[in-house]
């Protein structure tokens, strides 16, 4: 009868929040039924709660790994976009900055307006040494411009889920 009271102690919770099976519930009512200890256990013991620390630092890690990963897509989409610059794929990056634009809006918000700067350093300093200091300005003001708009688009879409969430 002992184990059967701790078996009935440990489903308790579950079947208080109602995310026991049907099969719980019917044992731990008819066990509470026969038996006085758990039924005054039940009334006297709270629910004990899960502890919020273990959830916050779950959130926090689960944020930090996103955030790594954009990072990394946002590093590989600069790289790729400015290794473009002198193939055939070039016109990609009317694609990719706005993208890079985005997700450098959505990783750093208050302080996105970085990512067009260091797209401008990237794409300048990658072309100084095939052409000079001046040549490399128009693409690279170019690819700013794209990243520019794809900060705008990036705080869009946040304003518009943002006010869709109030409704």
């Amino acid at each position: 009868m002992k184990e059967n009271c701790e078996v009935i102690r440990d489903l308790l919770p579950l079947v208080q929040d109602g995310v026991a099976s049907e099969a719980s519930c019917r044992m731990v009512q008819e066990h509470l039924e026969e038996c006085e200890a758990c039924r005054t256990f039940c009334i006297s013991e709270p629910v004990k709660m899960p502890d919020e620390t273990l959830d916050r630092r779950l959130v926090k890690s689960v944020r930090k790994a996103f955030f790594f990963a954009g990072m990394a897509l946002l590093l590989i989409g600069a790289a790729v976009g400015v290794a473009l610059t002198d193939s055939m794929g070039m016109f990609y990056n009317f694609i990719l900055m706005p993208g890079v634009g985005m997700l450098g809006y959505w990783l750093f918000r208050g302080k996105s307006f970085f990512v067009p700067l260091g797209i401008f350093l990237l794409s300048y300093l990658y072309q100084i040494p095939g052409t000079g200091f001046v040549a490399p300005l128009f693409l690279s003001v170019l690819y700013t411009l794209f990243c520019g708009m794809g900060l705008g688009i990036g705080f869009l879409l946040d304003y518009a889920f943002a006010k869709e969430g109030q409704k």
